[in-house]
């Protein structure tokens, strides 16, 4: 376990980056994690765990929060075969790495000490102290650069080759001293001058084209901001401002070059996360347009900033294939200088520039269903950016008393679109923490809106999805009465919370209560759309309702299940839906006692499960457990039992032994045992 610690900008990245390298070519393998939030940190870790092999139900369950993610991810760490290396970048912020209720020097949340000795921690952060990070880490303090050493990296950065005439390396000593030594400070200055010197000589301009005309001009302008300090008494203000005077010189470049409009699109990028930012998605030209920021702008001329913000390395690009075109192109800041940016950029117009970053999100997620698997290359790179900028403007909103501002509900309606996307992608913990971060502290009268409404709808499914029933039962019977009273009873918002009750009673084995509330629905549903999703799913529910009443109702549950599966036939694409449908079709048959095709419908199931990285949840676990049913209804008692001994063995460490699936898995293991 190795920690590089030191301030913004100092190298720890880069140093960290190569580290990986190295490895890299040895055979070793590497997994590098954003550490700078916490969805990020899941986001990565639940890769992490499925890159190690495991089942996707396992994954499932534990990151929805009925077991433990981070277990699940050291145990699989320490019984990885392979040498392995897991980089933790950015980890500013030590308590996302933490346990709950734990802080991280006890060793129980996502950061631990390996138990192989095959596995290596590299953590980079700007936190050093050892009661942080406990005392089985090893630490390392990244420091400033020596003058010295400092001007080598400018002026490899300036591009310069060959001998270096004493003044000049004189000078880059000098400068680098006046930047105190810092890396990032150091190659934004080196860009600068690289820039000016392989572009264009104008007559009669003044371009700052030498070492010792960058350090002049960065006496003149900024000494007010930053005074000359030596490397080794660097703090995080003098960082910051060192950071901030190198990020001036470069814009106001751009801006004597024409390109004044940089600067504001560099305020915008900041306010996205801390990740990379897939910017063909998300800077649509006519959004920016509308805007008093930019006014007219192409996407020539977007490209066109893009690149002289990466080649004075404001920004680095990157490049994800598997993406493709839309989402596939991204571009990072290094955070240090979007601090800079978020601390120092001075705006005319911040109510401006907020209701730009909402247009810009809803225009990204426009066209995105965040229920359909088809779209969720795109919810991966968008979803991490709609969090902060769509909260800070509901909250701004709401101090501001902006009750009737339009853009209110087109943020709420991004950040209900984001919360069905992780609601979809079998993450209810991690919608129920964005949601509760988007709900609280709201005007009480905000609470009744429908638009605020809408997204309590969905932080009721959270509830659902974790079988925390008592409290998605209470927050939906709230939510129901609002949009009764709001929309009226018939309207297919309130019908699809009553159809969320619904499932909480099927989930309490409420039959005959279920079956009364879902005949009522799926006739309205038939009636405004009679082969919709929305029918298919309510008409499914009911054939859950109808097969837990027992026997008597199996034929007509058989027919019910037959003549959804025909409409989901007719669809041009799967869904995960269809899969739900097909387990309880396989259910049915086996309780008629037709084991042969129940098997064979399970098995299929299965295979179409591991071939889509689709939502599998307990419906996985119910599958195999089904199919160990089968076994041992067909004679093949020994194979239906090792089935059974896997799912009993993963429920009781998933969901624990006393939970209900886990009881009912004991009970088929001693009938057939």
């Amino acid at each position: 376990m190795h920690i590089l610690y030191g301030l913004g900008g100092c190298g720890k990245t880069e140093i960290a980056w190569e580290v990986s390298q190295a490895a890299q070519a040895s055979g070793v393998q590497v997994w590098w994690i954003h550490a700078g939030g916490q969805a990020s940190i899941g986001g990565g870790m639940r890769e992490v765990a499925s890159k190690l092999g495991a089942p996707p139900p396992r994954v499932d369950e534990a990151w929805a929060g009925r077991a433990s993610a981070t277990d699940l991810v050291w145990q699989l760490l320490n019984d990885a075969p392979m040498p392995w290396l897991l980089v933790l970048d950015n980890a500013d912020w030590p308590e996302y790495l933490a346990d709950r209720d734990r802080d991280i020097a006890s060793g129980v949340g996502w950061l631990r000490h390996p138990q192989t000795p095959r596995g290596m921690v590299l953590v980079t952060s700007r936190v050093g102290e050892t009661s942080v990070w406990g005392r089985w880490s090893t630490k390392h303090r990244v420091g400033a650069l020596s003058p010295a050493d400092g001007a080598r990296v400018l002026l490899d950065y300036t591009g310069r080759k060959g001998a270096v005439p004493e003044e000049e390396l004189s000078d880059a000593g000098e400068l680098s001293r006046r930047l105190g030594g810092l890396p990032l400070a150091l190659r934004a200055a080196g860009a600068y001058l690289r820039k000016v010197n392989h572009g264009p000589v104008f007559r009669g301009g003044k371009a700052i084209r030498s070492i010792r005309d960058y350090h002049d001009v960065l006496v003149h302008r900024f000494d007010e901001v930053r005074p000359r300090v030596d490397q080794h008494k660097l703090t995080e203000d003098l960082e910051l401002a060192a950071v901030h005077s190198t990020c001036e010189m470069s814009l106001t470049l751009l801006a004597e070059r024409g390109l004044a409009d940089a600067r504001p699109l560099l305020g915008v990028l900041a306010r996205l996360a801390a990740r990379p930012i897939p910017y063909g998605a998300v800077l649509n030209c006519d959004v920016l347009s509308s805007s008093p920021l930019f006014g007219p702008i192409s996407e020539s001329r977007i490209r066109l900033l893009i690149d002289a913000l990466d080649g004075l390395t404001l920004i680095s690009l990157g490049r994800n294939a598997s993406a493709g075109a839309m989402y596939g192109y991204t571009l990072t800041l290094h955070p240090l200088i979007r601090d800079v940016v978020l601390e120092n950029q001075k705006w005319a117009d911040a109510v401006g520039l907020r209701r730009l970053m909402v247009d810009l999100l809803d225009d990204a997620v426009r066209d995105l269903d965040p229920d359909d698997p088809d779209s969720w290359t795109g919810w991966i790179a968008v979803a991490p950016h709609c969090a902060a900028p769509v909260l800070d403007y509901v909250r701004w909103s709401a101090n501001e008393g902006s009750h009737d501002d339009p853009r209110v509900s087109v943020a709420f309606d991004v950040i209900r679109k984001a919360s069905r996307f992780l609601l979809s992608r079998s993450l209810p913990r991690q919608a129920q923490l964005f949601l509760e971060d988007c709900l609280k502290d709201l005007p009480a009268e905000w609470r009744t809106r429908s638009d605020v409404v809408a997204v309590r709808h969905e932080y009721g499914r959270c509830f659902l999805e974790q079988g925390r029933l008592r409290e998605a039962e209470e927050e939906l019977s709230s939510v129901l009465d609002q949009r009764t009273l709001n929309l009226g009873g018939d309207h297919p918002y309130t019908m699809a919370t009553r159809h969320k009750l619904a499932r909480c009673m099927l989930e309490q084995r409420q039959w005959e209560k279920a079956e009364a509330n879902l005949r009522e629905i799926l006739a309205y549903e038939r009636g405004r759309d009679s082969d919709g999703l929305d029918t298919l799913t309510v008409w499914h529910s009911l054939v859950r309702a109808l097969v837990g009443q027992g026997h008597r109702r199996l034929a007509e549950a058989s027919q019910e299940i037959g003549a959804v599966l025909a409409l989901w036939q007719r669809r041009p694409h799967p869904h995960p839906e269809n899969l739900h449908a097909r387990i309880t079709a396989a259910r049915i048959m086996l309780l008629k006692d037709e084991p042969e095709g129940a098997l064979e419908e399970i098995t299929d199931l299965l295979n179409e499960y591991t071939s889509n990285d689709w939502t599998t949840r307990t419906e996985v676990v119910a599958a195999r457990r089904l199919r160990g049913q089968c076994l041992c209804a067909l004679g093949r008692t020994e194979e239906g039992l090792r089935e059974l001994r896997e799912v009993v063995a993963w429920q009781q460490l998933n969901l624990g032994p006393d939970h209900a699936e886990t009881v009912a898995t004991r009970g088929l293991l001693a009938e057939w045992g």
